[in-house]
Formats: structure tokens, C-alpha cells, sequence
């Protein structure tokens, strides 16, 4: 009898940003900052990092960084390649610095036990030369790469077992939008636009559209329905997300079409009580929000639509640099806004005084 085996090699990749803030309140050697526990490959980790180095260090003059296996999903050891650097901390940015890596097998550490790492991790000298530490905080990228390996006894079983694909039910929904199949709707844009669509999928995806097609107003009863206040292009992303649950491929490009359509987008979203969509266009938001001409637009749409996230993150990117203050409030943009909505000085205020 002839046994046949197979194996099978599955790769497991993750990253965690490690941020230190007041990192030049760190004093003396052996002080040691751990992460929140993050969870890649289905076992999770921790960050040991000692500012001043660890107590094997004589030099104190570098930095010292180890991962931790803190817990395991049932596997007595686990093979893993690591790498840690010092990432720019620029919004946008995706710049690194003094990046190290290494491949080694973990096993579970406890009892005060070390991770795997270095022991000299970045002088101070050439963190203090790299410009990486801003606004006194540190930012700290591991990327986790879990290697697990698995043997199948009998490969000919393996070759006749049914394999099931991902769920295509998002494509599937596309292309009744795209074909106008069985189509029992049909919204107006103005004079000119119209969208044929299926009632059922707009009153799942939007609670507004719900109350006007399921409860007792008159458009419940009718085949055609007009939107207004909605431009036409914005309210076809608006379907091809309720449709596809994502946005259309331009929108992931960073380019001014495609910032101008995710603030149109944010406030349709907010008509039409989508909370997810309004996540997304907040996040996106937030990556573009980087320029003194735009802060004033977003912060603006944040206060308007109730968006505390994306307001907190235009007040801490603002507070962060004196002259990106000046250079804020200087905005038009920003003017309308103070005279719209009065309290935002106060708050960029408050954010100024909080980083003194």
C-alpha cells in the first residue's frame, strides 16, 4: 500500500502601530512600555520596548524592542517573521526608518521571560537625527508574519474534497443594479436622470428609504419616486455602495474628484441614516484632511453632520504645529465656519492648551 501525504504552507500577515506619547518623560534604564495585545495568525502578541535600553544593555545610549507570544490558539510552538521599524507619523506618510527583521519559532513566555528582539534596537542619537520623533511621540510599526504549516495524511482525500469559494453575493447584487433586473423602482434625479432599482434592496440598506417604501406614505405606493437635493452622480455611488457594500475603484484614488465625491457622499449618507457608509467617508476624510485649504471644508462638514471622529482628528492635526494654526485660520473656508459655528475656537483652544 502506497501512502500519499501533502502539505500545506499558510502564511498569516499582520501589522500593529505601537505609539509612544511623551516619550521624553522615559527616565532611566530597564523601564519597560508593553502594548495592547494584538492578534495575528489567531495567536496574539505584545511590544516589550525600553526607551533606555534593557538591563543586559550597558549602553543605555540605545533603545531596546522584543515581541512577546503572550498566547496561542493551541499550538506549543509557533514560527513567525517579525520586523520592527520607526514609521513616519505624518498622516499620509509612509515612510520608515531603521527597519529590523527576523524569523525565528516562539514559544508561550511568562514568569517575566524575554520576547524575541534586539537589544540595541536605535541609538538615541540617530532617533533624535531621524526626524521620525515629533510632537515628542513615537511611532512604532511590527509587522507579523505567522507561518503554519499543515500535513494531510491522505492527499488523494485531499484532492476530492469539495472546496467552497468566498461568498459572491456582492457581485451578484451589482450586476441586478448594472442589468436593471426585475427592477421595481424607479428614483429620479431632477428632469434628466433616472435609476432603476429594486425597492427592497434600498429599504434593507437605509432606514429613511425604509419609512418611505415599507410604511404607509404615499410613495409606498407608487413605482416612481423623485430625490432631490441629491446630485445625480453622488446618488449613483450611493447605489453602487448599498449594491456592492464598497465604493467604486476611483473612489480609493487620492485625487480632488475623488475627495469632492466622499464629501458629497458623507452628506447623503447622513440623509439617508447609512452609518456604515458614514464611517467610511469620515476615514477617508480623515487621510485627506492634511492641508490648510481643506482642514476649514472638513472640519466644517464634521460639526454640520455630527461626525465627533473626523471633528477630533481636524482639531488634533490643527493643535499639532503653531503654523499650521496660523495657517489654518487664515483659510476662507475656516473663516465661514468660525462665523457658522462659533464654539470652534474654543475647541482649537482647548486641543492647544491640552498639548502644552
Amino acid at each position: 500500500m502506497v501512502t500519499k501525504t501533502a502539505s500545506t504552507v499558510v502564511l498569516h500577515a499582520g501589522e500593529h502601530l505601537f505609539k509612544v506619547v511623551n516619550h521624553s518623560l522615559v527616565k532611566g534604564s530597564n523601564t519597560c512600555l508593553t502594548s495592547a495585545a494584538f492578534c495575528v495568525g489567531g495567536h496574539d502578541w505584545a511590544i516589550q520596548y525600553y526607551p533606555n535600553g534593557d538591563a543586559r544593555v550597558v549602553d543605555d545610549q540605545f533603545s531596546s524592542i522584543f515581541l512577546d507570544l503572550i498566547n496561542t490558539s493551541g499550538d506549543s510552538e509557533v514560527t513567525a517573521y517579525f520586523s520592527f521599524c520607526i514609521q513616519d507619523p505624518a498622516p499620509s506618510a509612509t515612510g520608515q526608518k531603521h527597519k529590523v527583521g527576523y524569523t525565528t519559532k516562539f514559544a508561550l513566555l511568562g514568569g517575566g521571560n524575554w520576547g524575541w528582539g534586539t537589544h540595541k534596537f536605535m541609538s538615541k542619537a540617530d532617533l533624535a537625527a531621524s526626524g521620525y520623533l515629533q510632537d515628542d511621540c513615537l511611532l512604532i510599526k511590527c509587522t507579523i508574519t505567522v507561518i503554519a504549516s499543515k500535513l494531510t495524511k491522505d492527499a488523494e482525500d485531499n484532492e476530492n474534497s469539495i472546496i467552497i469559494p468566498p461568498s459572491v453575493l456582492s457581485k451578484d447584487l451589482g450586476y441586478l443594479l448594472e442589468n436593471g433586473l426585475e427592477a421595481d423602482l424607479t428614483v429620479r434625479i431632477g428632469w434628466f436622470k433616472s435609476f432603476k432599482v429594486h425597492g427592497c434592496v434600498l429599504a434593507a440598506r437605509s432606514p429613511v428609504f425604509r419609512a418611505l417604501l415599507c410604511g404607509s406614505m404615499v410613495e409606498s405606493r407608487q413605482t416612481t419616486i423623485r430625490v432631490n437635493d441629491v446630485d445625480a452622480r453622488v446618488f449613483e455611488v450611493l447605489l453602487y455602495y448599498m449594491y456592492n457594500d464598497c465604493l467604486p475603484e476611483f473612489m480609493e484614488e487620492t485625487t480632488v474628484e475623488a475627495m469632492n465625491m466622499t464629501q458629497h457622499l458623507l452628506v447623503a449618507a447622513d440623509r439617508y441614516a447609512m452609518e456604515s457608509l458614514k464611517l467610511i467617508c469620515q476615514d477617508k476624510l480623515s487621510k485627506q484632511a492634511i492641508e490648510a485649504k481643506t482642514l476649514g471644508i472638513t472640519l466644517n462638514l464634521a460639526e454640520q453632520f455630527n461626525c465627533q471622529q473626523l471633528k477630533n482628528y481636524c482639531l488634533d492635526h490643527i493643535a499639532r504645529d503653531t503654523e499650521r494654526i496660523r495657517a489654518t485660520i487664515k483659510t476662507n473656508n475656516f473663516k465661514r465656519h468660525r462665523q457658522n459655528h462659533r464654539s470652534i475656537a474654543s475647541d482649537i483652544l482647548d486641543k492647544v492648551i491640552d498639548k502644552l
